[in-house]
C-alpha cells in the first residue's frame, strides 16, 4: 500500500514537472543559451523523489507534517511549479552571469530539496 502511494505522488508529480521543465530546456536548447547542465537534465525528478520520501523519513525520527492523505493530490504540482520557477530563475541568473552558472546550478538543485520538504511540511491539508 506504502509503494503504490510513493508511486502515485511520484506520478503526480512527474507529469507537470516534464511538461514545465521539458518545454523549459527545449526552449534553451532551441535559443542555443548553453546554459543548462547534464546533471540538470535529470535533476528535475529529486525534488519529486524527495516529496514522496519525506513522510516516511520524518515518521521514522518521530516528527509528523500535517496529515494528508491522497486527497492532498495538488502538492505534488506546487512542488513542480516552485522548483519550475526556481530552475527559470536559475536559468535568467545564468544568462546574465554566466561565470556563475555551475554554482547557481547545484544551489538551485539544492534549493529545489527544501522546497519539496518545506511542502510536505507546511502546506497545510485540504478539507476532506
Amino acid at each position: 500500500m506504502l509503494s503504490t502511494q510513493l508511486a502515485l505522488l511520484l506520478a503526480i508529480y512527474a507529469i507537470p514537472a516534464a511538461i514545465l521543465f521539458g518545454a523549459t530546456m527545449a526552449v534553451a536548447r532551441v535559443a542555443r543559451w548553453n546554459v543548462v547542465l547534464p546533471i540538470e537534465r535529470a535533476a528535475w525528478l529529486l525534488p519529486g523523489i524527495v516529496y514522496a520520501l519525506a513522510p516516511a523519513v520524518l515518521h521514522r525520527f518521530d516528527i509528523s507534517p500535517s496529515p494528508k492523505g491522497l486527497f492532498n493530490l495538488v502538492d505534488p504540482v506546487v512542488v513542480a511549479f516552485l522548483c519550475w520557477l526556481a530552475f527559470v530563475g536559475r536559468l535568467a541568473w545564468a544568462l546574465k552571469r554566466p561565470q556563475s552558472n555551475r554554482t547557481a546550478a547545484y544551489a538551485t538543485i539544492g534549493l529545489s530539496m527544501a522546497i519539496a520538504v518545506a511542502v510536505v511540511l507546511f502546506m497545510p491539508p485540504l478539507p476532506q
